[in-house]
């Protein structure tokens, strides 16, 4: 009898899909398609979602029986982007439209009895965090979790640890580009907009993904980098150059804000050489969205020519904006040749004088 039962169980063992007989863990992450201020690079993602691709066959036809998902919250929202009118780089209009907005349906669909699970914030390597950025570690897997719980209206936890741990090779513009962000998302963060910050702040780690081409990393790098000059100019000076007419002066240097509120600033100031003599200026509150002018006390010392540069530093002493070379020419006599010039034409007026009183001493003899 127990050669029976084993028998028929074997049977029913082989009769089950493997699908059936064990839980299934699918994974929906795609490397970024869009630039950090939400433009898209290419269409390819359109293709992705559609019920042939890849994207689309792992919701429209997922494995039966007990699944969990690993999601990544970039790739959702890259494809809620897709669901209004959108232009790709090159200008032509966007194709996946339809295409996004019937695959999120699905995806909220096919998952709603299922165990998710938030991958980290651009399901970025977890080697390259942990290396760059070992204070950010939580927060993109913690970012990741709040998107998909914001998108699918309950709680999804995020995973304890980032799953993609492995070292590969990175361009040394990937390295500079990402620890340059963080080093302006840290000096700007208190005057940015929240939203801006937290979109900025979320998508730098795309650089990381492991899935990434060669091309589309490249790509990427310039767009990270140069969002970062942009984040860094918002707060600068003007430039400008000054002729110096007395010893002592104040030249008025213009500081601009471009962010929504109020910047506090210490303007640092040093001199190329030894003719001129400058003080720096402490904390200075410029509004937002707009411009005031600081007046930098000088002293001229000699004439000639000098330089002087001007940084901008945060009241906690983070650097801000790019420092400025302000070109001098300092047209002032100093107080010592001053001196000796009066001192000199003192003698030639006496000497006069004596040279007057002897001709008339002669005359009158």
């Amino acid at each position: 009898m127990k050669r029976v039962i084993f028998v028929l169980s074997l049977i029913a063992a082989l009769l089950i899909p493997s699908s059936a007989r064990a839980d299934s863990s699918i994974i929906l992450t795609e490397p970024s398609h869009r630039q950090i201020d939400g433009k898209f690079i290419d269409d390819e993602l359109a293709a992705s979602l559609s019920y042939n691709g890849r994207l689309g066959q792992l919701i429209f036809a997922p494995p039966k029986g007990v699944r969990s998902w690993q999601i990544d919250a970039q790739l959702v929202d890259d494809v809620i982007a897709m669901t209004s009118d959108y232009q790709l780089l090159d200008g032509t209009k966007g194709i996946g439209k339809l295409t996004a907005q019937i695959w999120l349906a699905q995806l909220k669909s096919v998952t709603r009895s299922d165990a998710i699970y938030a991958l980290p914030y651009g399901n970025a390597s977890g080697y390259w965090i942990n290396r760059l950025s070992p204070h950010n570690e939580n927060y993109f897997l913690t970012v990741g979790a709040t998107r998909l719980s914001n998108f699918f209206g309950r709680q999804i936890p995020s995973l304890p640890s980032y799953p993609s741990n492995s070292y590969f090779k990175l361009d040394q513009l990937t390295i500079l580009a990402f620890t340059d962000a963080q080093t302006a998302i840290q000096s700007t963060a208190s005057y940015m907009d929240p939203k801006e910050l937290d979109n900025l702040h979320s998508r730098i780690a795309s650089v990381f993904n492991p899935n990434l081409s060669r091309e589309l990393r490249d790509f990427l790098d310039l767009d990270l980098a140069t969002t970062t000059k942009f984040l860094r100019h918002q707060i600068r000076l003007a430039p400008g150059k000054f002729t110096v007419s007395s010893e002592h002066q104040k030249l008025p240097i213009t500081v601009i804000n471009d962010f929504p509120g109020p910047v506090k600033v210490n303007l640092i100031v040093d001199t190329l050489n030894g003719k001129v003599v400058a003080q720096s200026v402490p904390t200075q509150t410029v509004p937002g969205k707009s411009k005031i002018q600081v007046l930098i006390p000088v002293q001229v010392l000699t004439s000639g020519s000098s330089v002087l540069s001007v940084g901008l530093q945060s009241p906690q002493g983070n650097p801000l904006g790019d420092s400025v070379l302000y070109p001098l020419q300092l047209r002032v006599i100093s107080p010592i040749a001053t001196r000796i010039t009066t001192g000199a034409a003192l003698l030639l007026f006496i000497s006069a004088l004596i040279q007057s009183a002897r001709r008339i001493r002669k005359r009158n003899k």
